[in-house]
């Protein structure tokens, strides 16, 4: 209630503000006017004579507009305020204490736009005494007639000025000529819709009755204004220093109005804010116009009272024109007679001294009068742009009013599949944990196995080395065996050579028995020799690698190894370690398809993780916390709700708030780019490992 209630004041003071700095404008611009007709009047009499009549007649009409731009902008204040408390009762079924008081808001801006426009019959009796001042000049300048050929150069220059704000006037003519025509569109619209609600009326002729009263002070008060007038009409023969004293307040009144200007662009700029939050409203505010019907149609009854008081006040203008005809011609007879007095030099000379001290102030007010040009053409350029830029917001407002009822459909058919999702995704986690704690368990027995197996092949290693050293020592036995095989062989030979070339010369009885005796010893020395192997062969199968260094100690006896069984046992130990190099083969097969298993669960998980909202996998704890930071209010909880829940909040601090939460991300970014550069290295390793540990195996098996 307290937010609606303060966007309501916003509004109103918005409004106000507005139609403030369009009458301040506007009296600018007539003060101005005012001024370079007085100056205008002082150096070439029958021109500015002329152009005073136009001045005239133009600000009589920009009164005339203005009063029915005042009446505007009241019916649009009466409007919006009973529309607005038509919603408050409506929707929030408000009491009727807070539509008097609502009724009693209403008729305080009223008051306001009538305070405005006594201001503005107070500008206009001051225009009026700059007129009747300026004719008073004029009669100094007939006296001064030497300076009207210097003056007139300066005349030139400030007639142009005048044409230029007349082109400004003429501009914004046509800027309240296109509002005006809004305001008709607005109302036909509400014509068309004034038939079928009927219920505001009693508030409405509370309201007519409270205007009545507030009309009856305005014309008090305006009968009091044209009195002072009329005092002031009379009080023709005024010095210039009273002239001077009152150019100074109105110098000092202008920069107090220029100051005040700035301030309220200020507001304006904050309060453009707290427009963009209100347009959100402004469709609820739409529906609310039916209830407005019936307020325009009184509102249209009174139409002509208001048109007869219209023609009151033009009647009262006409009246006032015939009076300033007559005090003109009033103005001709004086001046015939000043023409008589131009001969006494003394008030020639006082002249001149006065005028001089007029051309001075007329310096100093120049140089004031384009100071106040510059502003304004900065504020006209700045103005532009505040139109252009709300142009431009309404249009972006309109459309993304649109983009809003799309993305409310798609939001609550994204729901539906959200919770869908959610639930598939609670079974997906349950079940991945479930499979990481399997395979992680798996690979703790695959790493236990490894290592068991890595230190059995050491020592399998270990053995083969010490097999191979035996094998190279015993490859040197059999050689120094067979070498002493061969010599007693080539023995053996000579010695049968001896015995067969000996015998030959013996008798056959005895060739017959050595024959026999010398195969006989033949056949004993390789028999043993055949002993000898397989005494060296059985020696070398009850051989052991621990008692292998004692064995080889004894070179005496020459043991030899039987080379069928060594061959038997090398065939074994490498069919183990083929068997155990198939399976550590295995296992590294099994563990990098789980490694890639994991992987592509991880890539699922992130792709799904990713095309989620932010916060949608947020647990709900989370969500509590954030549901009592926005009740407590704050900066936190403005962000996280739609709407501003802290004044402090403002634009530079969102900016700030933003940046440093960006500067944040990038950290994390950052950290996470350098944990998967760090598990890519750590992969390549552990398979540059796996190589490692494959290599020196594979001449193993060959």
């Amino acid at each position: 209630m307290t937010a609606l209630e303060d966007n309501m004041n916003r509004q109103h003071n918005i409004f106000t503000k507005c139609t403030c700095k369009s009458n301040l404008l506007v009296l600018l611009y007539i003060a101005m006017k005012c001024e370079i007709s007085r100056f205008s009047h002082e150096l070439n009499y029958e021109s500015k004579i002329s152009e005073n009549i136009v001045k005239l007649h133009t600000s009589d009409d920009r009164v005339i507009n203005h009063e029915e731009g005042s009446h505007d902008l009241l019916h649009r204040l009466i409007g919006s305020i009973s529309g607005r408390l038509k919603y408050l009762s409506f929707k929030l079924g408000l009491p009727k204490q807070v539509e008097e008081q609502e009724l009693l808001g209403m008729v305080s801006v009223i008051k306001k736009a009538l305070e405005e426009e006594l201001e503005e019959d107070v500008l206009q009796g001051r225009c009026n005494e700059i007129a009747i001042k300026s004719d008073y000049w004029w009669l100094l300048n007939n006296k001064s007639a030497p300076l009207k050929s210097r003056a007139y150069d300066l005349a030139w220059e400030k007639e142009t000025m005048v044409m230029k704000y007349v082109r400004v006037c003429i501009d914004l003519k046509k800027k309240v000529n296109s509002h005006v025509i809004k305001v008709k569109w607005a109302q036909n619209k509400l014509k068309s819709e004034t038939d079928a609600h009927k219920d505001t009326k009693d508030k409405l002729r509370e309201t007519t009755a409270k205007l009545t009263q507030a009309k009856e002070e305005t014309e008090q008060i305006r009968k009091n204004c044209q009195d002072m007038i009329r005092t002031y009409q009379e009080s023709e023969e005024i010095k210039s220093n009273e002239l001077d004293t009152k150019l100074r307040e109105t110098k000092g009144e202008l920069e107090k109005q220029k100051q005040e200007q700035t301030d309220q662009l200020e507001m304006h700029k904050a309060k453009i804010k707290e427009l963009e939050d209100l347009k959100k409203t402004f469709k609820e505010g739409m529906d609310e116009l039916t209830t407005l019907r019936t307020k325009v149609k009184c509102l249209e009854d009174e139409r002509p009272r208001w048109e007869d008081e219209l023609c009151k006040y033009r009647e009262i203008i006409n009246r006032q024109k015939t009076e300033i005809q007559n005090h003109r011609e009033k103005l001709a007879a004086i001046t015939k007679l000043e023409e008589q007095h131009l001969r006494d030099e003394e008030e020639i000379t006082s002249l001149r001294e006065e005028l001089e001290n007029l051309n001075f102030q007329i310096t100093d007010l120049q140089r004031d009068i384009e100071g106040s040009r510059m502003r304004e053409a900065e504020l006209l350029g700045f103005t532009e742009k505040l139109t252009s830029k709300n142009a431009q917001l309404q249009s972006e407002s309109n459309s993304l009013q649109a983009q809003l009822d799309r993305l409310t459909n798609s939001i609550r058919e994204l729901k539906s599949k959200l919770e869908d999702t959610e639930r598939s995704l609670v079974e997906m986690t349950d079940k991945l944990k479930k499979e990481e704690q399997q395979r992680q368990e798996e690979v703790h027995v695959l790493q236990t196995e490894r290592t068991s197996l890595q230190a059995e092949t050491s020592q399998l290693k270990t053995r083969v080395e010490e097999l191979r050293d035996d094998l190279v020592t015993q490859k040197r036995k059999q050689a120094a065996n067979i070498k002493d095989l061969t010599k007693h062989l080539t023995q053996a030979r000579k010695k049968l050579e001896q015995v067969e070339n000996g015998g030959c010369d013996r008798e056959g009885s005895s060739m017959g028995s050595r024959s026999s005796s010398s195969g006989t010893s033949v056949k004993q020395l390789i028999k043993d020799a055949e002993s000898s192997l397989n005494a060296r062969g059985s020696s070398m199968d009850d051989r052991s690698p621990e008692n292998q260094s004692g064995s080889s100690v004894v070179v005496d006896s020459f043991p030899e190894v039987d080379k069928a069984v060594l061959v038997e046992r090398i065939v074994r130990l490498q069919k183990a370690h083929a068997r155990k190099n198939e399976k550590i083969e295995f296992m590294e097969d099994h563990i990098k398809q789980l490694v890639e298993e994991i992987r592509k669960k991880t890539k699922i998980i992130q792709s799904y993780v990713l095309r989620e909202e932010t916060g949608a996998l947020s647990t709900e704890a989370s969500d509590f916390n954030k549901a009592n930071l926005s009740r407590r209010g704050g900066i936190m909880a403005s962000l996280y709700t739609s709407h501003p829940a802290d004044s402090g909040l403002t634009f530079d601090l969102s900016l700030e708030i933003n940046r440093k939460l960006q500067a944040v991300l990038e950290d994390t970014l950052l950290k996470n780019i350098t944990l998967k550069d760090n598990l890519q290295t750590l992969g390549s390793e552990i398979e540059r490992l796996i190589k490692q540990q494959r290599v020196p195996g594979e001449p193993g098996r060959k």
